[in-house]
């Protein structure tokens, strides 16, 4: 149980990445923010420096989640690499049916949403943003790898090649995903992934 005063942070931030990754960076204001978390301005300010600072840290608070509840997750349920990438594409699709249920939209990836919007503007948020996605790259790596091992594949590239290939085509159906209010898009580009690290 935290102090009063880091819940109160704790509550803003929550409702800031939340409003930024189903809105955007630019239709987010601060007046919507705090009415969304019941907190007066002050309160906002007393944490964050401004918005770009509550994006900032949003996106940080997306990362360890989606690390934990994602990719951790999907490792610590078995060492069968072509099981983990299933369950990689499992959990994220699963989240985003949920949210589809609850709320009637389907909001994409909170990285690529942020990093498509703001890349050309605000280098500090592309750059956090191209670093997270390196992370969730050495998952990638780490299931190709074992593969390789275990000769579960017949493909020759480089594990880091492939990582990068990987996470484009979950990047991409993501956002077909929000674009076209489907879930089942995040599902259905496993066949892809699998196809291309030769699990097929």
């Amino acid at each position: 149980m935290g102090t009063k005063g880091e819940l109160t942070r704790q509550r803003i931030l929550d409702t800031a990445a939340q409003m930024f990754w189903k809105s955007s960076y630019h239709s987010v204001r601060i007046d919507k923010i705090v009415a969304q978390a019941q907190v007066n301005k002050a309160s906002f300010y007393q944490y964050f420096k401004n918005k770009e600072q509550a994006a900032f840290d949003g996106i940080e608070l997306m990362h360890q989640r989606t690390k934990e509840k994602v990719f951790d997750a999907s490792f610590a349920k078995t060492k069968d690499p072509v099981k983990r990438l299933e369950s990689i594409f499992k959990e994220i699709y699963n989240i985003h049916k949920s949210l589809k249920s609850s709320d009637g939209c389907t909001p994409g990836c909170p990285f690529v949403n942020m990093g498509n919007e703001l890349a050309t503007d605000n280098e500090k948020i592309r750059k956090r943003v191209a670093a997270i996605f390196e992370d969730f790259y050495t998952y990638h790596e780490q299931i190709f790898s074992a593969a390789q091992q275990l000769n579960l594949t017949a493909v020759k590239q480089k594990p880091e090649f492939m990582a990068r290939q990987v996470q484009g085509i979950l990047n991409g159906a993501m956002s077909s995903a929000k674009i076209r209010n489907r879930p089942q898009d995040i599902l259905d580009a496993l066949h892809t992934a699998k196809a291309v690290m030769g699990f097929v």
